[in-house]
């Protein structure tokens, strides 16, 4: 009884560092846009004099230089998931930073019945697994990007919503219970981490599991998807 309240216990913790870490994204998301929005006007003052003044080549400069912020955010993946999309850019984005390639395919139901607390878990913990790969292979070939892609697919499969991350690791060996190696200083909040998984997982009457094949390492998440009448939304990819 004292390991399972244990358990438990490491579960909130470590679910409740994720949605703390995931929603000040989120309100800095929020806080761009806001920002972007107030900015717009004195930029469309600015164009509006130059124009008057015939200095097209200047207006040009200014429009490029004025776009970037727009051009950033408009790179961001939109599910209509708050926190879907806070977290999914969070990731792609640290990807970039660090060379990698993140392929996104995703179509999730306007309704998916799935708590943001959750998805929080599930797609936190995996695409930070699948980021730390990527650095453990990137380690082994003297800092160079490794080749290959992190692919992250959601959608839903009938009355399953699939949760589906996957990275490049041809050497990677399958331990107990489908956990795998980590290069983590705190080994142990890897395993719980992979645990938080596995109990929301739980909730939606779903199945966790981890498989490597043709060279890719996948994790996939399958939660129950009840009926509704929600329609799906379409996901730009990458």
């Amino acid at each position: 009884m004292k390991m399972r309240k244990t358990e438990l216990l490491k579960e909130a913790e470590e679910k409740n560092r994720l949605l703390h870490r995931q929603y000040e994204i989120l309100q800095k998301n929020y806080a761009a846009n806001a920002q972007l929005f107030h900015d717009m006007n004195h930029h469309l003052q600015v164009i509006y004099h130059l124009a008057e003044r015939g200095e097209n080549e200047k207006i040009r400069a200014y429009i490029a230089h004025a776009a970037r912020p727009v051009q950033e955010l408009s790179g961001c993946v939109w599910t209509g998931v708050d926190i879907v999309d806070a977290i999914i850019n969070q990731k792609k984005q640290l990807a970039e930073e660090k060379g990698y390639t993140m392929d996104i395919n995703a179509q999730l139901p306007y309704n998916t019945g799935i708590a943001s607390d959750d998805f929080c878990t599930i797609l936190s913990n995996l695409l930070d697994n699948c980021l730390e790969a990527m650095d453990r292979k990137r380690r082994q070939r003297g800092e160079q990007p490794p080749e290959g892609a992190i692919q992250l697919t959601l959608r839903r499969i009938n009355h399953f919503i699939l949760i589906q991350a996957s990275n490049p690791c041809p050497d990677i060996r399958i331990k107990r219970k489908g956990f795998f190696p980590t290069s983590k200083k705190n080994k142990l909040l890897h395993g719980w981490g992979l645990k938080s998984v596995e109990a929301a997982v739980r909730k939606y009457e779903g199945t966790f599991h981890c498989e490597v094949s043709e060279g890719r390492f996948t994790a996939s998440a399958m939660l129950f998807f009840p009926e509704t009448n929600g329609k799906a939304e379409s996901l730009m990819k990458k």
